[in-house]
C-alpha cells in the first residue's frame, strides 16, 4: 500500500512541476510578471498574443517572426509581462523517462520596444511599468526537425493582478514541413527598403499531359495559359484572395481567358494603390515561358499575378500579396522562386476541363481547384513557376515620398545589379529632342511611339488600351532610359516637383479590326 501511495504522489509531483514549467522551468527562473506570488486571473480575452506572419499555425524554419501582445479591446492595458518561448520534447531511446528536449528558437527584443531580455531563457520582459496596450518581441524560428513550439505571455494589469498563459495568450505553432518553392515569402508590413527597385518576371509553364495525366484536358491540343496580368501594389489592393468571391474581372478571365476586364480593374487604382500594371504574353501553350519587368516602391512591394488554365471551367493559376521585400532585412530579395497551383474562381460549377457553362449561383469564394479528387493534394504538382529576380535598384533619400508616376507597362532593357560587369565601350553621344510642352526646370524628352492596342478579339474587333512613354532629362541624360554604350543615369535623379507635375506616361483606350480566327 505505502508503494502505491509513492508512486501516487510522484505522478501528482510531476503533474504539478509540468504545470508550472512554463513560469519556473529553470532553476531560480521565475516568468510570473514582477515576481508576483498571487493566484492569476482566470482567462478572459482581455488580452491576446499573435504571431504576426505565421498562416494555418505553422512556422516556416529559420524564419523571423514578429511576437504581438496586445489588448483585445483597445483599451485595457497591462504594465508588467514575460514573452517566452518553450520547446516541444521526442521520445528518448536511451533513457525513456527523460525526454529529449527540442529547440524553441529564440525570442529576441524588438526594435523600438519597451523590453529587455529576460533573465529566463527564451523570454523578454517589461523596462518599464508604464500601462501599455501592446508590445511586440522578436520569435527567431528553430531549424528544422524541431516539431512545434508555444509562444506565450504572461502579463500583470496592477501590482499582483496579473494573467497566465492559458486560452488566448498561448499559441503552439508547429514546423511547415512543405517545400519551399510552395510557400510566399512573409508578408512586411515594415518594409525599410529607401530605393525604388525593378524586378525581372519570369512565367515557366510545366503544365503536360505527361506530368499531369490525371490532371489535362482530352483534347489536349487545346490545353494553354492566357496571358499573365497583375500589378505591384501596396497592401490595400489585391487581384484576389482565397476565400473571398472573385471580381468581374476575374471572372471573365477564369472562364474565358479574356484579360480586358481585369486590366482595367487594375487600371482603376493606377497611381493611388497600384504601382505598375504588369501584363506577359507569351506562345499560348501549357509550356508557356514568358518574361517581363516591373517597379515596385516602398509603399508598393508586393505583387499580384493571374492566368486561365484553358480550357476550364474556371479554373486559374496564381499569386496574391507575393512580397518582395524581405521580413527579415526589410531589403528586396534579391531572387524568389514560387511553384502555382490551380486555383478555382467559384463562378462556374463545370467539374471537367471541356464541360459546358454552368453557372455557379450564388458564386462561392476563391479555393483550390478540385481537378481531380483521386489524387491526394500532397502528389498533387504545380502547373506553373515564377521566378522574380532583382535587376536594378534607383538610388533614394529615405526620408523622401515616393516617385509618384504610375507605369502600365516597363521597359524590358535593364541594368543588372553586378558589381563585377565587364568593361564596357565609352559612352556614345545620343542626340535626343527635347518635348516643348516641358520647361527649362523640367526638361523632357519627346512622347514615344504608341504601343500596340492591347486586349482581347472579340468579334473581329479589338478593345482595350495603349500607352506611350517619355523620360526626364538631367544633364541631357534621359533618365531610365536605356541606350546600348549610351550615357549612364544611375547618378542622376529627377526632383520630386519634376515627377510630380510632368507624367512620364499616358494611357488611351484603343480599338481596332482584327482577325479572330487568327488570334484564335
Amino acid at each position: 500500500m505505502s508503494t502505491m501511495f509513492r508512486i501516487t504522489g510522484l505522478i501528482i509531483l510531476i503533474f504539478a512541476l509540468n504545470r508550472y514549467e512554463c513560469y519556473e522551468s529553470e532553476i531560480g527562473c521565475n516568468r510570473r510578471p514582477l515576481g508576483t506570488k498571487t493566484e492569476p486571473l482566470p482567462p478572459d480575452n482581455r488580452f491576446k498574443i499573435d504571431i504576426i506572419g505565421i498562416n494555418d499555425d505553422m512556422y516556416i524554419p529559420r524564419h523571423q517572426y514578429t511576437v504581438r501582445l496586445y489588448s483585445n479591446d483597445g483599451v485595457s492595458s497591462f504594465i508588467a509581462f514575460t514573452i517566452s518561448a518553450r520547446e516541444d520534447t521526442k521520445y528518448n531511446e536511451k533513457n525513456p523517462r527523460k525526454p529529449i528536449l527540442l529547440d524553441p528558437g529564440a525570442i529576441k527584443v524588438s526594435p523600438d520596444a519597451p523590453s529587455v531580455p529576460s533573465p529566463c531563457k527564451n523570454s523578454v520582459i517589461q523596462s518599464d511599468i508604464k500601462p501599455k496596450k501592446s508590445i511586440e518581441a522578436v520569435w527567431i524560428a528553430p531549424a528544422k526537425d524541431n516539431k512545434c513550439v508555444t509562444i506565450y505571455a504572461v502579463l500583470a494589469v496592477k501590482q499582483d493582478v496579473w494573467y497566465n498563459s492559458d486560452g488566448p495568450l498561448s499559441k503552439r505553432v508547429c514546423e511547415d514541413r512543405r517545400n519551399m518553392e510552395d510557400m510566399q515569402p512573409v508578408e512586411n508590413d515594415n518594409c525599410q527598403a529607401c530605393e525604388d527597385a525593378r524586378y525581372l518576371l519570369t512565367f515557366d509553364g510545366i503544365w503536360s499531359y505527361n506530368t499531369h495525366p490525371g490532371m489535362f484536358p482530352k483534347t489536349q491540343e487545346l490545353a494553354r495559359f492566357s496571358d499573365v496580368v497583375g500589378a505591384s501594389h501596396s497592401k490595400s489592393f489585391n487581384v484576389y484572395k482565397i476565400h473571398s468571391e472573385a471580381s468581374a474581372g476575374l471572372k471573365m478571365l477564369a472562364e474565358q481567358g479574356n484579360t480586358t476586364k481585369l486590366e482595367m480593374e487594375i487600371l482603376s487604382q493606377l497611381g493611388s494603390s497600384v504601382r505598375t500594371v504588369i501584363k506577359g504574353s507569351g506562345r499560348s501553350k501549357p509550356n508557356m515561358v514568358t518574361t517581363t519587368s516591373f517597379r515596385v516602391t516602398r509603399q508598393h512591394h508586393r505583387v499580384s499575378l493571374v492566368t486561365a488554365i484553358l480550357p476550364s471551367p474556371d479554373w486559374f493559376l496564381g499569386v496574391s500579396n507575393m512580397e518582395l521585400c524581405d521580413a527579415v532585412t526589410r531589403k528586396w530579395a534579391p531572387n524568389l522562386t514560387l511553384n502555382l497551383y490551380p486555383l478555382d474562381a467559384g463562378t462556374d460549377s463545370g467539374t471537367t476541363f471541356e464541360a459546358s457553362n454552368d453557372d455557379t449561383m450564388p458564386p462561392q469564394p476563391i479555393s483550390s481547384a478540385p481537378i481531380n479528387k483521386d489524387i491526394p493534394k500532397e502528389q498533387i504538382k504545380p502547373f506553373a513557376k515564377l521566378t522574380f529576380e532583382l535587376t536594378r535598384t534607383y538610388p533614394k533619400l529615405c526620408d523622401s515620398e515616393e516617385s509618384s508616376e504610375p507605369h502600365v507597362q516597363e521597359e524590358h532593357e535593364y541594368k543588372e545589379i553586378n558589381n563585377n560587369q565587364p568593361t564596357t565601350p565609352p559612352p556614345v553621344e545620343v542626340s535626343i529632342s527635347v518635348d516643348p510642352d516641358s520647361s527649362s526646370e523640367c526638361p523632357m524628352t519627346e512622347w514615344e511611339d504608341w504601343l500596340p492596342c492591347e486586349g482581347e478579339c472579340i468579334d473581329n474587333k479589338l478593345q482595350g488600351f495603349q500607352s506611350r512613354f517619355r523620360y526626364h532629362l538631367v544633364d541631357g541624360v534621359a533618365v531610365g532610359k536605356y541606350v546600348e554604350n549610351g550615357p549612364s543615369y544611375a547618378d542622376k535623379e529627377v526632383s520630386r516637383y519634376c515627377q510630380e507635375n510632368y507624367e512620364d506616361s499616358e494611357l488611351q483606350a484603343c480599338e481596332e479590326a482584327c482577325n479572330q480566327e487568327e488570334d484564335s
